[in-house]
């Protein structure tokens, strides 16, 4: 097992314990699964158990401490915590580390938003969804109103993609996770 695989795991534990609740449980493995998926799609394969572990210290919300404690680096910590894309340098390059911070912060609402409009659907998956169907709901700020729209936009610009593009590798990526969430959060339930 590598060093991020143990630090993953480590991580994993601490959410757990942290996310009794099954959703918040679900929310957090969602992005999880996501970041991994990005983390591959944009060819960062060997740090995929780092940005799924950004993912699940995130929605946990887990303390800067106990994560160092956990293994992960003092940068990544920094970058999990981040409260918006928009603490980010908009000038500076966008490095393998820069593209996890921006992309954390993002991907924390625009999977929820993803998953939220799931829900909403007979079967309650993203199978076969269109990017219309988000962008409805994205438009609509009474749906899923914890989601901050802004910071979806401002991570689009900071990536440099078109909402749409976003959107449509948010639901790949929401999909390629979607039934081991299923699986894991049935665990806990």
């Amino acid at each position: 097992m590598s060093g991020s695989s143990v630090v993953y795991e480590k991580i994993y534990d601490l959410a757990q314990a942290a996310l009794p609740a099954p959703e918040d449980w679900r929310r957090a493995l969602t992005l999880a699964g996501v970041m991994r998926w990005f983390a591959e799609f944009r060819g960062f394969s060997s740090s995929a158990d780092q940005w799924a572990a950004a993912g699940l210290a995130r929605r946990a919300g887990l303390d800067g401490n106990a994560l160092c404690k956990a293994g992960m680096d003092e940068d990544v910590v920094r970058l999990v915590n981040r409260k918006t894309v928009a603490d980010a340098d908009a000038q500076a390059p966008l490095t393998q580390e820069a593209q996890l911070g921006c992309l954390v912060v993002t991907l924390d609402h625009l999977s929820a938003l993803v998953v939220a409009s799931a829900a909403t659907r007979p079967k309650g998956s993203v199978k076969d969804m269109k990017v219309s169907a988000v962008q409805k709901k994205f438009k609509d700020f009474k749906f899923a109103p914890e989601v901050d729209r802004m910071t979806i936009l401002q991570g689009a610009r900071r990536m440099r993609w078109e909402i749409g593009d976003l959107t449509s590798k948010t639901i790949k990526a929401v999909l390629a996770c979607e039934e081991k969430v299923r699986e894991a959060a049935k665990k806990i339930a």
